[in-house]
């Protein structure tokens, strides 16, 4: 089939024998596709100009893309018919290798319908911090096949729309505010009174810390070494580390301070000597 088609196109290309004929054809086949390159250039940077503001960023970025395709189909079916190539030829050779390419690219297409229905569904844009499976990163563009994200220590992966479509996925910035969990213990022998009292001095104190919706305070369970506590503050999202390590920071030396033990295990072992003499030693597990 290739053999035939090779055939086929060398004969189309010799029905116009002139060296200057076809020099000529090729050279203002070139410059009509420079053009027609330039002119949808333009296209895009008006529509991506118009759009901007009116449409999410991904959908912007898909529209520009169905341009530029466009743009890149007619100048192929113009070099064609400049060349005077029979297109018969070649679409029947299209259509043999479109039934084996689509075989071949079955997890492609699959791909394909899943950027539609993300386009349709929005749980994102581009910008978002995201979690797919293990993975976690900002959104750098929504594509045809794939999403493209940059995480936080700074490399570049690429994840097919089809995994993203069957994982369970997480948006960490879809809101404007989010909430920080903090779970520790304190020993039996605190007052929880107190240390409520305490945490809610220390989130006032924050600058990091939002007031609307107030801080919560909440006795989880009776632990095997202590009291296990839940400890939970609101911020803006861009504010995570920031709150994070100077909450944990102060509550760290303000328990210090006022003798607030927070617990961990320990074992007490005995050695006894043959003199009957024990040494006392403590193991700890982290």
């Amino acid at each position: 089939m290739n053999n035939a088609f090779l055939s086929e196109l060398w004969s189309d290309l010799r029905k116009n024998a002139n060296p200057l004929e076809i020099l000529s054809k090729i050279i203002a086949t070139i410059l009509m596709v420079l053009l027609i390159f330039l002119v949808f250039k333009l296209i895009q940077a008006a529509v991506g100009k118009g759009l901007k503001g009116r449409i999410s960023d991904q959908r912007a970025f898909m529209v520009r893309k169905g341009i530029k395709y466009t743009g890149m189909t007619l100048a192929i079916l113009l070099v064609f018919r400049n060349l005077g190539i029979d297109m018969s030829a070649i679409l029947g050779a299209a259509g043999v290798a479109g039934i084996v390419f689509g075989f071949a690219a079955q997890t492609s297409m699959s791909s394909l319908i899943s950027g539609f229905f993300l386009l349709s569904e929005k749980p994102f844009q581009v910008g978002d911090a995201i979690k797919v499976e293990d993975v976690t990163g900002i959104v750098l563009s929504v594509d045809f096949l794939s999403v493209k994200i940059r995480t936080y220590d700074n490399l570049f992966i690429r994840i097919p729309n089809e995994t993203i479509i069957k994982s369970n996925l997480t948006t960490v910035t879809r809101f404007p505010i989010r909430r920080l969990d903090l779970a520790f213990s304190v020993a039996y022998k605190e007052d929880l009174e107190r240390v409520r009292d305490l945490l809610f001095a220390l989130a006032r104190e924050n600058i990091y810390t939002l007031d609307n919706p107030a801080p919560f305070f909440g006795i989880d369970k009776f632990d095997s070494s202590g009291i296990a506590i839940i400890f939970c503050l609101w911020f803006e999202k861009s504010n995570f580390w920031n709150l994070k390590n100077s909450i944990i920071i102060s509550i760290k030396k303000s328990f210090a301070k006022e003798h607030i033990e927070i617990p961990y295990q320990k074992i007490d072992i005995t050695i006894t000597n043959q003199d009957g003499i024990g040494n006392s030693e403590e193991c700890f597990n982290e």
